[in-house]
């Protein structure tokens, strides 16, 4: 069993109202923070698909391999651990983002680290499971398609794996080389930003980078080991071109509310898609967890 372990970002594809909310948690220490944070996860009554909450394309990238190799499929999340897709879940705000309103750095006084609440995460979330769990059960290739912050989370479970499953391990990510602990660096597969030039057939955000990484990934004819497969990733991309730099232009919350209303139905409601015909159509800049919070506020204005 293959198994396909990815970062979300929760987009709801249908209009759930959120029921838990970190904003609503008390300052404090890290510990503390996650004790309060898990008690009202068990607390929570109402539950919904994961594929209900989880509805931006890095999901459905991610989602899409899964089912072409029949492989399980799990997230990485930053309020819940690590789950199995098909766990019914609340809808929920948290995130390990700075600046955010519901991110759990704001909430934490002193000491926090991605690794630290991660472990918290494991040990108290009541939706949480260990990664040596499914990776355990499975005998295929362990393909985890992960953010900066979300790798950085996971570090230290896909180092503590036994080597027989490290070897099985492709990361597909973003991060920077700086950012990824050095015994994992060879099991990263080298995509860089010519994914988003004018050869590569599956442009897109900063966010879906790792999913569409992988989609493209898994339709290479693999070689076997990881240095084996990077080699193939490397000679598939090597021609492709990086894309070009456009200066774009910057608007305040207001004026960047109003073009998602004018270009909302032409992006068919999906933020994606939106903030593609933001960058590539009508040259507007805007930073990936502002737009989201912005375009969040459209979607709930136009229900």
């Amino acid at each position: 069993m293959t198994l396909v372990i990815t970062s979300c970002t929760a987009r709801k594809r249908k209009p759930i109202a959120v029921g838990l909310d970190m904003a609503s948690i008390a300052d404090g220490a890290l510990p503390a923070v996650a004790l309060a944070w898990s008690a009202r996860l068990g607390q929570s009554k109402e539950r919904h698909p994961a594929s209900d909450i989880y509805g931006g394309r890095g999901f459905q990238e991610a989602a899409g391999v899964a089912r072409a190799l029949d492989a399980r499929l799990l997230i990485v999340s930053a309020g819940l651990g690590l789950i199995a897709a098909d766990t019914a879940i609340p809808a929920y705000g948290c995130t390990v983002l700075v600046d955010a309103a519901d991110s759990v750095r704001a909430r934490v006084q002193s000491g926090f680290s991605l690794a630290a609440w991660w472990g918290e995460l494991r040990e108290r979330s009541p939706f949480a499971q260990p990664l040596a769990k499914p990776v355990e059960g499975s005998n295929g290739l362990i393909l985890l398609a992960l953010s900066d912050a979300y790798l950085e989370m996971l570090s230290p479970e896909i180092a503590a794996l036994p080597a027989d499953a490290l070897a099985r391990v492709r990361i597909f990510t973003r991060a920077p080389k700086s950012r990824i602990a050095p015994d994992l660096l060879p099991l990263v597969m080298p995509y860089d930003d010519r994914l988003d030039g004018p050869d590569s057939s599956i442009r897109g955000t900063r966010s879906d980078f790792a999913s569409r990484a992988l989609a493209h990934f898994t339709g290479l004819q693999l070689a076997g080991s990881a240095t084996d497969d990077a080699a193939l990733v490397a000679a598939a991309i090597h021609k492709w071109r990086m894309p070009i730099k456009v200066k774009r232009v910057r608007h305040d919350d207001a004026a960047l509310l109003a073009l998602m209303h004018d270009h909302w139905d032409a992006a068919k409601g999906s933020s994606s898609r939106l903030l593609r015909v933001f960058r590539d159509d009508i040259g507007v800049a805007c930073e990936q967890s502002r737009f989201a919070a912005l375009a969040r506020q459209v979607r709930e204005e136009r229900s």
